[in-house]
């Protein structure tokens, strides 16, 4: 592995020891708020974002450990490690373009079949 990689593999180690502090420290925090468990959607969705990206650090160290890190999971294609060194998590080259992130984090999701586009924004 030569060095920039190392230096990746050694974030990612890093950024998913810190996140499972952070879901750690924010599951004992809430156990000892209140006897009785409640969450409200803010609380709820700042979990399902770190498990989330928790979860995209262990499938990039996982992807290390067989070797396939750094190819485009659409196209097979290498990601350039300059931009892999930006964003560790990377699983193809569209997670660069950021319209299509911030469409991917911010806007809901609905199968093609289930409504159209107006009933679905306005119902």
């Amino acid at each position: 592995m030569n060095d920039q990689l190392t230096a990746i593999h050694t974030e990612l180690l890093m950024m998913k020891e810190e996140l499972q502090s952070r879901l750690f420290e924010y599951s004992c925090f809430q156990m000892s708020a209140s006897v009785e468990p409640s969450m409200n959607d803010q609380e709820a969705t700042l979990i399902y974002h770190i498990k989330e990206e928790l979860q995209d650090v262990l499938l990039a160290l996982s992807k290390f450990e067989n070797n396939t890190y750094g190819y485009c999971e659409k196209t097979g294609a290498p990601i350039p490690i300059e931009k892999l060194a930006v964003l560790p998590t990377a699983r193809t080259a569209d997670d660069f373009y950021y319209p299509a992130q911030f469409e991917k984090k911010t806007l809901p999701y609905w199968e093609p079949g289930d409504y159209a586009y107006d009933q679905a924004l306005y119902e």
